[in-house]
Parts: structure tokens; C-alpha cells; sequence
């Protein structure tokens, strides 16, 4: 009887991913452990990503989200949230928004092309 009242304490998976889906916007930077958490098992591998989809409901029982460099879905029990990128990370993330114009003549932000000239 114990056992059936826990599982009655877990949130619902589509609770769980509305309110993921409110909070976190697709490209959210996080950590994710694909298989297991690192406090289950200190070998666990650890990807330093961002979201590339919406969280759904798994077969009606898991919420889940993909991350980019990782080929299948995440529970969101396995997803932490990262606060800022670092700035390679950024680097990155203009580097794939340039290559992302399709003729490739706009860069996605305005990057000096002269030296800045010092002003009194």
C-alpha cells in the first residue's frame, strides 16, 4: 500500500512538461544525463547542451526532452538547467545562427570589421 501511495505523490508527466514548457523556451542551456544522474552512479556521462525541441509526454509515462548531441530523448528527471553559456558556448551559438542565413552574406550579429578607433 506505501508503494501505491508514492506513485500517487509524482506529478503527472503532461504536469510536468507544461511546466516545463512555460519556464524553459527550445535552446534553453542545460546538463543532461543521458541513462543515469551522477549521484546514482559517479560514471555518469554528463553533456553540456541546449534543448532542441518542446518537452512531450513518452508513451504516456515519461517527460522527455532531445538536446542537441544526443540522439534520443532525456527524461526531464535527467535535464538540469544551466543559468548562463560560457563563452565558447557562445561562440557557438552565433557561429550556427551565421551559418544558419541562407546566403550567407549577413552575419547574425553585427561583428566589427575595422579596428575601433579610440575616442577622446
Amino acid at each position: 500500500m506505501t508503494r501505491r501511495i508514492a506513485a500517487l505523490d509524482r506529478p503527472l508527466p503532461q504536469v510536468q512538461v507544461d511546466a516545463w514548457n512555460a519556464a524553459h523556451p527550445v535552446g534553453t542551456p542545460v546538463i543532461a544525463y543521458p541513462g543515469f544522474r551522477p549521484e546514482d552512479d559517479r560514471n555518469a556521462t554528463r553533456i553540456v547542451t541546449a534543448t532542441r525541441s518542446k518537452a512531450t509526454v513518452l508513451s504516456g509515462h515519461t517527460a522527455v526532452v532531445w538536446v542537441h548531441g544526443h540522439s534520443a530523448c532525456i527524461a526531464l528527471s535527467h535535464v538540469d538547467v544551466r543559468t548562463t553559456a560560457t563563452p565558447g558556448e557562445l561562440a557557438e551559438y552565433r557561429h550556427l545562427l551565421y551559418d544558419a542565413d541562407p546566403d550567407a552574406t549577413v552575419p547574425a550579429f553585427p561583428y566589427p570589421t575595422a579596428p575601433q578607433e579610440a575616442t577622446a
